[in-house]
């Protein structure tokens, strides 16, 4: 094709030349963005759309089986086609079949365009994650996700290698994304044949300093492991490290946990910044504070600016999050018809026995292995597992294929994506303006 694209600077839209096989007659697709282009139309995205459009999988998961990539990720991709009127999906139950409409594109604009798109691509920073769970804090990095009808763009982290321990969270990952997860436990001395990264992330062990928790800081084995992050930083010397943990970790012995923690990051030849994120003023549904350990190899000019509130004074509220999913009682939304049946406790202070408030964000989603999930705010019952996955902000295309008790467990240690994304979008700023 020999057909123009345009770039109009004003109004921020970028017209593209599409055209399904040989077809004579090709229409515009209108972008929003020359992010959005260089994201939605990579060469691998292409060769997706050529993919099906020469072999006409029938399904998502026959698509699965051709490709080697993971259904929800797939999934993901093809609402990301269907946005920008690449595909269409014809349902058949609970099979969705994609049907290509363009797979033939032409890009052909001014220099200044194709400068622009150029560095786009050029600008990926590789990744290895730790301690990584279910993927919570690794979705943020990676983006390419959809919750509650709003898309997160594919954010430029390539993820060289994960490493979990818990064999029910590898396969959790294994069936929901396409990241190489290991399962091994992690030690200091294993981080010498480790990957060299830019950056490296990791949520390292929480429950030696919750508050909810046994509360031994650093004398216990595992309140010891965030030394697995220490030991990378100084063999491989990652731009930037982004290391999570639960807010209590800063009132431990009077601040002198947390002042241990960042010198031991500072030794290894970096600066260290605390971002205390509330996750309500960052669209999460959620009455959730993390911490984040952001840090800078020393030799680099400058650190990351901390992510502005998005949301102050106008927080999401449990029913905005969950209030489609009340008539549901089957899993025709996956882990609805999962929730626990136990009633309130008759002793002790009534913690998990609260109802949630409608229109305030949810109280937070805890690592339960009790039951002690919240009420609905208008139901009598406990949250389902899936309403707790809404408000750690999963997609619905998240699937937790465990029982209640390790599904919850899993879902109240993770970092709610959407939260991850907005620390990520700040180091991605902060690393394209090196």
């Amino acid at each position: 094709m020999t057909s123009i694209g345009s770039y109009d600077s004003k109004r921020c839209s970028i017209g593209i030349k599409g055209q399904l096989g040989n077809a004579n007659d090709p229409i515009d697709i209108w972008f929003d963005s020359i992010k959005s282009v260089a994201s939605v139309l990579s060469e691998e995205n292409r060769k997706l759309l050529k993919l099906i459009s020469s072999e006409s999988p029938k399904s998502i998961t026959e698509l699965s089986n051709l490709t080697g990539r993971a259904v929800s990720n797939l999934s993901r991709t093809m609402k990301t086609f269907e946005k920008y009127g690449l595909v269409s999906t014809k349902v058949n139950g609970k099979t969705i079949t994609p049907i290509v409409k363009y797979d033939s594109f032409h890009i052909s604009c001014g220099l200044e365009f194709s400068k622009e798109l150029s560095e786009l691509n050029l600008k990926q920073y590789s990744l290895v994650s730790m301690f990584t769970g279910v993927g919570g804090l690794d979705m943020g990095f990676e983006g390419d996700f959809s919750y509650k009808d709003h898309y997160f763009e594919k954010q430029p982290f390539i993820n060289l290698a994960a490493y979990e321990k818990d064999a029910k969270c590898v396969e959790t990952i294994k069936k929901n994304l396409d990241i190489p997860i290991h399962h091994i436990e992690l030690a200091e001395d294993l981080v010498e044949s480790f990957p060299s990264a830019d950056i490296l992330i990791g949520g390292f062990p929480c429950q030696d300093f919750s508050s909810c928790g046994p509360k031994r800081g650093l004398s216990s084995e595992r309140g010891q492991l965030y030394k697995v992050l220490v030991r990378y930083m100084e063999k491989h010397q990652p731009k930037i490290v982004c290391a999570e943990n639960v807010p209590n970790i800063a009132r431990m012995q009077n601040g002198e946990v947390i002042e241990t923690i960042i010198k031991d990051f500072e030794k290894a030849g970096y600066k260290v910044q605390i971002w205390d994120l509330y996750a309500p003023d960052y669209g999460v549904p959620q009455s959730r504070r993390r911490i984040f350990f952001v840090c800078t190899r020393k030799d680099l000019v400058g650190e990351p600016k901390k992510p502005l509130p998005s949301f102050l004074n106008s927080y999401r509220g449990t029913k905005w999050a969950i209030e489609d999913l009340e008539e549901i009682t089957d899993e025709s939304v996956p882990n609805q018809s999962q929730y626990f049946k136990a009633s309130k406790a008759k002793k002790g202070n009534g913690q998990g026995d609260e109802h949630c408030k409608a229109n305030e964000p949810s109280y937070t989603i805890r690592a339960n292995a009790k039951s002690r999930v919240q009420f609905h705010y208008k139901l009598e019952r406990r949250l389902t597992i899936r309403e707790c996955a809404r408000l750690q902000t999963f997609p619905d295309s998240f699937i937790f294929p465990h029982s209640a008790t390790s599904n919850i467990m899993q879902i109240g240690n993770a970092v709610p994506p959407v939260l991850s994304y907005a620390v990520a979008s700040k180091i991605k700023e902060f690393l394209n303006n090196l």
